[in-house]
């Protein structure tokens, strides 16, 4: 099996030490799951992507700190490719910008929040079950750093998780998509960076409060490393 890697983070916008590029730290993050198949990387915010769906058997959507209703030519492209991969039966996993454009290009549809910043390690409570879980805990906590949300799920979609501030945080459709608005793939030290890029976003005690449960929780990417990786591999649903 092979795996594309779009990468959505233009090196200019890139602001926090990813130990490599995002891509490195998105195979690291697989491998953390147990993965076997091959990733190859795609400078997709540099307009660069397979020639044609059929590169790989699935393609893995990164975050960005651009939003799905901006300008950006390689934007509407990354969008027409995933219905394009769509269509074609691939199997596509979007992360937070990706989770958005995965739902936006399919028939949902994705903005800015007047809920404002949806920043730290936050829970969210599991709604459904898949087989590729292995189980389904209560809730499962990850960091996010966003702003925009998914709105409108898209037709077909099941909503497998959310929480009040962010409704339609994971979302799965036909064994084909899959969605998640927090950041899997974040280690302590890059959210502890973000924080201090972005107090400005926060008022001090909305700051304050990300600290201390930084340093007092810690997220479950090992489980939605398993569970990803568990999502590609197994079979689709036609």
């Amino acid at each position: 099996m092979k795996v594309g890697i779009l990468n959505a983070i233009h090196p200019d916008d890139s602001k926090v030490d990813w130990g490599g590029s995002p891509i490195d730290a998105y195979v690291r993050f697989f491998a953390s799951g147990g993965a076997s198949f091959e990733m190859e990387g795609y400078e997709a915010a540099q307009g660069q992507l397979p020639p044609t769906p059929d590169a790989c058997d699935a393609y893995v959507i990164t975050g960005s700190p651009k939003g799905v209703y901006d300008s950006d030519p390689w934007i509407g492209e990354l969008a027409e490719f995933i219905r394009a991969s769509y269509a074609a039966g691939k199997k596509l996993i979007g992360i937070c910008f990706g989770h958005q454009l995965l739902a936006h290009a399919l028939g949902g549809h994705a903005e800015k929040s007047d809920k404002g910043w949806g920043f730290g390690l936050n829970e969210f409570t599991i709604s459904g079950a898949k087989p590729w879980m292995g189980g389904r805990p209560p809730t499962c906590s990850l960091y996010f750093a966003h702003q925009d949300q998914v709105l409108q799920l898209p037709p077909g979609a099941e909503l497998l998780g959310g929480n009040d501030f962010c409704p339609n945080a994971f979302f799965t459709i036909d064994g084909r998509v899959l969605g998640v608005q927090g950041h899997p793939e974040f280690w302590p030290a890059i959210m502890h960076d973000l924080l201090e890029r972005n107090r400005s976003n926060l008022t001090p005690v909305q700051a304050e409060a990300v600290a201390a449960r930084l340093e007092q929780g810690t997220p479950d990417n090992a489980l939605m490393a398993r569970w990803m990786v568990s999502f590609l591999t197994e079979r689709s649903v036609q």
